[in-house]
C-alpha cells in the first residue's frame, strides 16, 4: 500500500529525513515515533503529495508520487497536526464543505457527512458550531473529514496531541475499528 525507498528531504545542509525504506502492506497500522524535528511530517506529506523529496521514491498503492499525484489524492486521507475549524459554521456544515470537495454531491453527500459523524461519535454535535468543539471533538471532526471520500490510506501526524487520557483512549479505539 505504501513504499518508499532512499526516501530523502533536504533543506540545505540539513536532511529532514535520510534515506527512509518503508514497506506498508493492506491493514497495517504504522506510526512514527521520534522527537520534534525528527521528519515525521515531512515524510507524511511527501507520501501524501504534499511536498517533493529532494531524492527517493515513494508509492500508495502502486502509484509514484511523481507521475500520479492525482491518484494518490484521492486515495489517502491526511490529517494534518493541527488544522483550523471555520468559526461561522456547523460541524454538519464543515463536513458539507468538505464533502463537495470531493465532489460528493447530493443526497449522498447529507448521507455520508451523517454516516461520519457516527463513526467518530460526534453526532451530537451536529449543530454546535465548530469552533465551539473540545480538542478531543475537534479531533474527531477531523478524522471525520478524511474519511468522507472513502481513503484507502490514513495519514494522520499526531491524532492524539492535545488529548486527555480517556480521550486518547476513545481515538485509539476508533482508529483500531477503522483498521478491521
Amino acid at each position: 500500500m505504501i513504499e518508499t525507498r532512499d526516501l530523502t528531504k533536504k533543506y540545505g545542509d540539513l536532511f529532514a529525513i535520510q534515506s527512509i525504506d518503508l514497506d506498508l502492506q493492506k491493514g497495517d497500522l504504522f506510526g512514527f515515533i521520534g522527537p520534534n524535528g525528527a521528519g515525521k511530517t515531512t515524510t507524511m506529506r511527501i507520501i501524501a503529495t504534499l511536498l517533493t523529496p529532494s531524492w527517493g521514491e515513494a508509492y500508495v498503492d502502486g502509484y509514484s508520487i511523481y507521475t500520479h499525484p492525482k491518484e494518490i489524492r484521492r486515495l489517502v486521507g491526511y490529517m494534518p497536526d493541527f488544522f483550523g475549524v471555520y468559526d461561522d459554521m456547523k460541524v454538519i456544515e464543515y463536513l458539507e464543505f468538505f464533502a463537495a470537495a470531493y465532489r460528493i454531491n447530493g443526497e449522498k453527500r447529507r448521507k455520508i457527512c451523517e454516516e461520519m459523524l457516527e463513526v467518530v461519535d460526534l453526532a451530537f454535535k451536529r449543530d454546535a458550531f465548530a469552533n465551539t468543539l473540545s480538542r478531543g471533538q475537534t479531533q474527531r471532526l477531523g478524522l471525520a473529514r478524511v474519511l468522507l471520500h472513502d481513503p484507502q490510506v490514513l495519514l494522520l501526524d499526531e491524532p492524539l496531541s492535545g488529548l486527555d487520557p480517556r480521550a486518547r483512549i476513545d481515538m485509539r479505539n476508533l482508529l483500531k475499528r477503522l483498521g478491521d
